[in-house]
């Protein structure tokens, strides 16, 4: 499957992922903004420990949205794949997740140059610029960049482990292995 033809089959399924990311965005600067204007000084290490553990809880929140989603993707796709209409691909999740990053990938690639070069001239505002948008994109990742001392390279974590979830998603949907029930009993 070529890439024109695994756009048309699945533009709905990553935007629908795009959609998720933003409201996850939204909902992480929800959690964590309290947080972040609490007084560093007194309680640095509890603020830092919160917002390690808020990062951990808000991926792990977006696991179960993506799995939800994508888990009912993967499976649709095995039943059209033992019916003969298509050829699975295990990885087609991954690709989708990957695709619903790019604008995170963007965000992070020009935060870690403008990071590297923001003590020249004219750097310095765009950096601010560039590390503002990348919190709110990225929020998610707050608490691993408090981790990781404030590096930029932390907020690859919030490109990445989504399309790592995605594709463990569809990739257990293929399998019909689900780690979530729906609560409706079978007769």
């Amino acid at each position: 499957m070529n890439f024109k033809e695994f756009w048309s089959r699945y533009k709905g399924e990553i935007g629908k992922l795009l959609t998720t990311r933003i409201a996850l965005a939204v909902f992480s600067i929800v959690c964590i903004s309290p947080l972040l204007v609490m007084d560093m000084q007194n309680n640095a290490s509890t603020v830092n420990t919160i917002l390690i553990l808020a990062s951990i809880a808000v991926f792990a929140f977006y696991y179960f949205l993506i799995h939800s989603q994508l888990w009912n993707v993967g499976a649709k796709n095995k039943i059209s794949a033992d019916g003969g209409r298509m050829k699975l691909n295990p990885l087609a999740g991954l690709y989708m997740g990957l695709l619903a990053s790019v604008p995170s990938f963007i965000l992070n690639i020009l935060n870690i140059v403008t990071y590297f070069y923001k003590d020249y001239a004219g750097y310095k505002s765009v950096h601010q610029i560039s590390a503002i948008l990348e919190v709110i994109w990225d929020a998610p990742a707050v608490g691993i960049v408090t981790a990781l001392g404030g590096s930029p390279f932390g907020y690859l974590a919030a490109s990445i482990l989504p399309a790592l979830f995605a594709g463990i998603a569809y990739f257990l949907g293929t399998k019909e292995i689900k780690f979530f029930s729906s609560g409706k009993k079978q007769n």
